[in-house]
């Protein structure tokens, strides 16, 4: 049942490439402050580079060759090598063409995703070189074997299903969908065939091996339709593509035989010549086909002689007619062998670049941030407005003043409080500090605006005298162009003055006409004493001290509301950490560099913040009720 001929691909050749002055480069551009400490990472990357040009057919080179391509996905997002960021050409050669280097067959292309494509096409190919190079007269050769094309046809899998089509231009034939395809099922193929092997060298049952035999078929028949479409003139692809005809003949052979046995012990003679006579057929095809690739002589032997036997028994005890083959029904399949996922770790390797934040990760939490800004700007500006809409309502009412001292004797504590905060800051005399010093900030201000605005004029007018003089010699931009953002902002400034000026008199006139209020507030409590008026006790009746004791009630909720929305506003500041939220696009990101910023946003706002937005919303309802 071992099979001496098996199609394994050749790693693609490649020239050195210079990858460290790009990255230190881009590196002092997006991330300065970490230079010095990504310079190792930029040393190990190239080490890692290297390594894959002398690579060993074995466990330890596709696992260098594996640490090398994770180590480029995950620079991807961070470090982008291509045309527009950082500069550096890769090239590779065809692995079809042995004289690729002289033929053309090489693609030259300044973008990582090409030398991620090669890297993981060299790792499948040395996965089924070491797959190739088992000993499949053993148990662990088999398992071995069976790993590894199954890992090669993961590999391959990934080329032409991920990373491929987002290539502009196939740059080498070895990398073409059609190429890839092929591969990738020839893989599993050979490792469906190696589990086939494994059954029969454990004595499994011919109901196991039929099946076991009869997805192999299939998967070489897929292999050989897919190789057949694509021409690699002066190649071993046409050798494959024949050999893989006949392994699909061989393993159908294989199926029919073991099937046959199985309607033989069930006494279904008749099915059992169909069957055999069917491999019988398939297994002389694939003799010829197979011209000495591999061994399939001797089962084919093997299974004339049971026909004879078997034929020979129904001509002298059973009689049956033999059944049309049609009649027989399919036999069952058991697709073992599947692409294995390409490793997405590996132990003992760690991204050299982890304290690197994506840029596409950067830019989505700049968005995150902007949105949450927005949310907790527009939210506590609603508790704001209502707080201001329900001071403004009761100041008409005069209230809680009003309710401080019925006596008439006492200076209301409100008044106090708001009379030390007049004089904490300065009063009266901060006040008119503040107003003499006006005039000459403005007027400095103005000054400083209409000096710069005459400079801007004074080069635009030297620049188009020059121009005049020199004319066509003269290649500078003109200045009107290039100080056109400033003189625009030169506007803007001018119309900021002139509504500062404005709003100055309003001031002025405010502090006139509430001049006498805020010199007595100005004043300390024993002056402040003084300066009020007494009012005369009044006696309230009963129907008066309860709309007193309602409105001391109110003015209790009033306060307890307000310090609820003091609470509020402290909550929204706080929430939304930033570094959770870049840890989820982070981990987004390693599935998929084109994830759904916004939706996670939005997910993890209502999720923060949810929960205080309804609080608003039952503060403000609480208000209005």
């Amino acid at each position: 049942a071992v099979v001496s001929t098996q199609s394994t691909g050749e790693p693609k050749k490649g020239d050195r490439a210079q990858m460290t002055r790009p990255l230190v480069s881009f590196i002092m551009g997006a991330f300065p402050e970490q230079v010095e400490d990504m310079k190792s990472g930029i040393d190990e990357v190239s080490k890692m580079r290297e390594k894959c040009f002398a690579v060993e057919r074995s466990e330890k080179g596709a696992e260098q060759l594996l640490r090398y391509y994770l180590q480029l996905t995950a620079m991807d997002c961070k470090l982008p090598i291509n045309e527009n960021q950082i500069h550096v050409t890769f090239t590779w050669y065809d692995s079809f063409y042995k004289d690729s280097v002289f033929s053309g067959k090489r693609g030259s292309v300044g973008n990582s995703l090409f030398e991620r494509a090669s890297i993981l096409f060299n790792y499948g190919a040395v996965s089924s070189q070491i797959a190739a190079s088992q000993n499949l007269d053993t148990d662990d050769g088999l398992k071995l074997a069976a790993k590894y094309f199954q890992i090669a046809s993961g590999a391959f899998s990934l080329l032409r299903d991920k990373l491929v089509p987002l290539m502009q231009k196939i740059p080498t034939p070895d990398l073409s969908i059609e190429v890839l395809a092929g591969l990738s099922v020839l893989m599993q193929a050979q490792a469906q065939e190696c589990i086939y092997i494994k059954a029969v060298a454990d004595k499994m049952k011919e109901k196991v091996t039929c099946r076991l035999a009869g997805s192999g078929s299939d998967f070489y028949a897929d292999a050989y339709k897919t190789m057949s479409s694509v021409t690699l003139k002066g190649t071993a692809w046409d050798k494959w593509a024949a050999i893989c005809l006949a392994k699909q003949n061989y393993m159908a052979g294989l199926a029919e035989y073991y099937q046959g046995l199985n309607a033989k012990a069930a006494k279904s003679i008749g099915e059992e010549l169909a069957r055999l006579k069917e491999a019988d057929k398939l297994l002389s095809d694939a003799v010829k086909q197979s011209a000495g690739t591999f061994e399939c002589k001797d089962i084919q032997g093997k299974v004339s002689r049971a026909l004879a036997a078997a034929q020979k028994d129904n001509d002298f005890i059973y009689h049956e007619r033999i059944t049309n083959l049609a009649d027989c029904g399919a036999i069952g399949r058991a697709p073992v062998a599947k692409p294995t996922p390409v490793a997405t770790e590996v132990e003992g390797w760690a991204d050299v670049f982890s304290k690197l934040v994506p840029l596409n990760v950067q830019q989505a939490a700049t968005m995150y941030a902007s949105r949450k800004d927005h949310l907790i700007h527009v939210e506590v500006n609603r508790l704001r407005d209502a707080t201001n809409s329900l001071n403004s309502a009761l100041n008409q009412m005069n209230l809680p003043a009003a309710l401080e001292d019925l006596s008439g004797k006492e200076i209301p504590a409100s008044l106090l409080e708001k009379s030390g905060d007049v004089r904490t800051k300065g009063g009266l005399m901060k006040l008119r500090q503040m107003f003499e010093e006006l005039p000459q900030l403005l007027q400095r201000n103005e000054e400083i605006l209409r000096d710069t605005m005459k400079s801007i004029n004074d080069e635009e007018a030297n620049d188009k005298h020059l121009r005049g003089t020199f004319g066509d010699k003269w290649q500078r931009t003109k200045s009107e162009e290039i100080n056109k953002n400033l003189k625009e902002q030169g506007e803007k400034y001018q119309s900021i003055l002139t509504n500062a000026r404005n709003a100055d008199k309003i001031v002025r006139e405010k502090f006139e006409s509430n001049f006498r209020a805020i010199e007595i507030l100005s004043k300390d409590e024993s002056e402040l004493v003084g300066s009020i008026p007494a009012g005369g006790a009044q006696s309230l009746s009963s129907d008066g001290q309860k709309a007193v004791a309602t409105l001391k009630s109110f003015m209790d909720q009033i306060k307890l509301l307000k310090g609820e929305r003091d609470s509020l506003e402290q909550k929204f500041k706080s929430g939304g950490d930033t570094e959770e939220i870049i840890e989820k696009f982070s981990q987004l990101n390693t599935e998929s560099n084109l994830f759904n910023d916004e939706a996670l946003s939005t997910e993890h706002l209502e999720k923060t913040y949810g929960s205080l937005r309804a609080a608003v919303d039952d503060s403000i309802k609480s208000q209005d009720e």
